[in-house]
Order: C-alpha cells, then structure tokens, then sequence
C-alpha cells in the first residue's frame, strides 16, 4: 500500500478500483459521526422514558434498522445532509389505531414547550423526526410485536395526516430479522477488510477528537474494532449514492436502501473486489427490472426473513419511475467499464468519477492524490500497466508522492 499508483496491490491494485475505493471513503460513515450518533441515540431513548413521558413503561425495545444496522450509512457534502438514522421504538400497547399511536409517539419525543426536542420534531406518516442542527436525522417508528415466539416480526402503522382515517393501516415488518440476516451472510474478507480498514481511519480527522474527549463522551464499539466490512457493503454504498446523485434533482421517491440491500445479499459473494461488486450488483438489480418491465409488472422485492414484508411497496409507484432506475443502471455500468479498463486516461476516468459519484467527492478524490499526481491527470503525462495501473512517465516517474495514501476503515456497525 506504500505505493498505490505503481505496482498492483491487493485489493485495489487497478486504478479504477483504488478510485472506487478512495470515492467509497469520502462517503462513509466515520467512526467519530458513529460515535455521535450512538450518544444522540441514548439521549433519545432516556428522554422516551422519562417520568412524564406518554411512553413511560411502554417501550418494550430500542432498535436499529436500515443502513446503519448493516454499515451502509453513506453522508453526503461531508456533511450529516441526507444522513437518517432509523430506529424502531417496540411499544407495549393495544387497542390503539395507528393514527393514536403516532400522535402518541410524537407527543413523546416533542416534549413540553422549552424541551430540547420541541422544535425539532416532526410527524411523519410512519415515524416521528428529530432534525439536528447539523442536518442529521433521526426516525422512530414505533411498532408493536405480533409473536412473542417469532420476535421481531412487527407491525408498524401507517397514518397520513391528510388523508382520511380510513387510509390508515398497519404494516407487517421484521427489519430485525433482516438486519441480522444480511449481517451474518454479507461476506468479509480478511485483506479487504483490514486495508479498508486502515484507509477509513486515518481519513476521519474527527476521530482525534473524540478520542481526546473519551472520559467524557461514550464511545461505542465501532466497526474498525469488530469484524470486518465486507466489499459487497462498500460496493452497496457507492450505489446508493449514485442513486442520490441521479435522483436528487427528481421530485418524486427514490428507489428504497432497503431494496438495494437486499438485492446486494442475493448475488453477494466472497473473494470480489469493489469494481466487482459493483458490477454484480448493478447487472442483478437491473435484470430484475428488466425482467419486471418485459411482464409488464413492476419489480417485486420482499424481506427473504419475513414474508409479507414487501420492501418495495412504496417504490416503484409507477412504470415510469422504474423505468428511471433501468436507465440509470445501464449508463452506471457503462461508466463502471470505462473506470475499470485500462483503455483510457487519468483524466477520463476522474470526470467519470465525478459524474458517478458527485463533484465534490470526485474532486476530493482527485486532490487527496497530490500534486504530483494532479499534474500527470492535466498533462496526461502517465501510462497504464497491464492490470490498469497507473505507471508515471519518465519525467514524474520518480517524483515521491506529496502526501501518504490514505488509508480507510469498516466492518458492519455493532449496535449503539
């Protein structure tokens, strides 16, 4: 690793995967935003069972789900923008509508006039939203057990304030499930693992601060320090924000996280690097809307723990919405394939970068690879190796780098 741009290296010897894996870190989760996530969790949870709470000797259970259970958390403009945290709030109640059940947990979290979540809170039609001051967001959905020998297959309740009363139901779920299953089958390997890991680390500049303030603020097991994260989850991750790239500027739903996770678990495979993944993934998923728009149906996703539990049932609404991701997907592969081939520039490849992932990580990218590196992408003074890496011309061919490679981190995320 001492010299990425020269000899291949395992796992990201190819400059279109260690490119992959640069952008990959720029959008992770760094464990001092985990750290500040697991302290506002708490805050959350202590504050539901307060004396006066409306929940107090309701809660049952706290829970993750989503993409922070499975390590696929991706922020964006470094910043918490876009940055939701989903928590499943288990309740002790009956004879409830879902209507009830909601204003209840809204109450709840909202507080007293003057509380800290006062005017921070939301209600959603199947969860309750705290918004930080720094744009991170929390969703609590509450829900209740159906099967104390089946746990955690649930309902949670869907209400929408506008509508008639009459829309309201309850939503079979067992996210828990789901969790634990893409957590136990997503493969690790122990090299990609450990150099991502390295790689995450020294790129989170806040992680120094946190560790400087450790008496003080609890910091949770992180996934730098147990297991390992899997280039299935990274190669996830980097999907989802193409995903907001293309979708930010469209003023209808997004494709669900839930769905990609689950199609990344159904072709996930041990021994593939990023860049292999990548092409896995996109090519199944679409297949699969392919193969759903041919039937003139639209594509049909369900938790392989819990069936009945449709992660598709919001997305896609309409043909036209699929068809989008059918788009998107075969020009992401075609952009992939220029990336990874050793048939094009540097400087190629960092504008596609950009176009993949978004300016400001594609430049960040760039930048992060120094000057030396910078002058070769404008002069196209480089050539590549047989395994498409980047080989410096006779003039810079000596040149040191003029800063260490970065080095990164993860594994799947324990619970808070």
């Amino acid at each position: 690793m001492s010299n990425p741009f020269g000899k291949a290296t395992t796992p990201w010897g190819n400059t279109g995967e260690r490119l992959l894996a640069a952008a990959a870190v720029k959008i992770e989760l760094p464990p001092s935003h985990h750290a500040l996530l697991a302290e506002r969790k708490s805050a959350i949870e202590k504050h539901l069972e307060r004396d006066d709470s409306p929940l107090k000797g309701l809660i049952r259970l706290f829970y993750q789900q989503g993409s922070v259970a499975i390590g696929a958390t991706i922020r964006a403009k470094f910043r918490f923008e876009g940055f939701d945290i989903d928590i499943i709030v288990e309740l002790m109640v009956s004879g409830m509508t879902p209507c009830e059940i909601l204003d209840m947990l809204y109450v709840a979290v909202r507080g007293e006039k003057g509380s800290r979540y006062y005017d921070m809170t939301t209600r959603q039609s199947r969860c309750v939203t705290i918004t930080y001051a720094d744009d991170m967001h929390i969703d609590l959905s509450p829900s209740v057990l159906l099967d104390e020998y089946d746990p955690r297959q649930s309902h949670i309740f869907h209400s929408k304030l506008e509508e008639p009363r009459s829309n309201d139901k309850t939503v079979l779920t067992n996210s828990f499930a789901f969790v634990n299953d893409y957590n136990t089958r997503c493969p690790v390997d122990e090299d990609f693992q450990r150099e991502y890991s390295k790689l995450v680390t020294a790129s989170d500049r806040g992680w120094d601060r946190v560790l400087a303030d450790a008496d003080t603020v609890p910091v949770p097991a992180h996934s730098t320090e147990v297991g390992g994260k899997s280039a299935v989850t990274v190669a996830l991750q980097l999907l989802k924000r193409n995903r907001n790239i293309r979708w930010s500027t469209r003023d209808r739903r997004m494709p669900a996280s839930v769905m990609y996770s689950c199609l990344s678990l159904e072709v996930a495979a041990p021994g593939r690097t990023i860049g292999e993944n990548l092409r896995v993934i996109a090519t199944y998923m679409l297949d699969r809307l392919q193969a759903a728009k041919r039937q003139g149906a639209l594509i049909h996703v369900e938790n392989p723990c819990c069936p009945g539990d449709i992660f598709t049932d919001r997305w896609p609404e309409n043909q036209s919405a699929q068809d989008l991701l059918i788009t998107d997907l075969r020009l992401f592969l075609q952009q992939l394939e220029l990336l990874l081939s050793s048939e094009f520039a540097l400087s190629k490849k960092a504008q596609v970068l950009k176009e993949m992932f978004g300016e400001n990580v594609g430049q960040s990218v760039v930048d992060d690879l120094g000057d030396d590196l910078g002058g070769m992408i404008q002069s196209g003074l480089h050539k590549f190796g047989p395994t498409g890496a980047v080989l410096a011309a006779p003039a810079a061919a000596n040149a040191k780098p003029s800063i260490p490679p970065s080095t990164f981190y993860g594994t799947r995320w324990s619970k808070p």
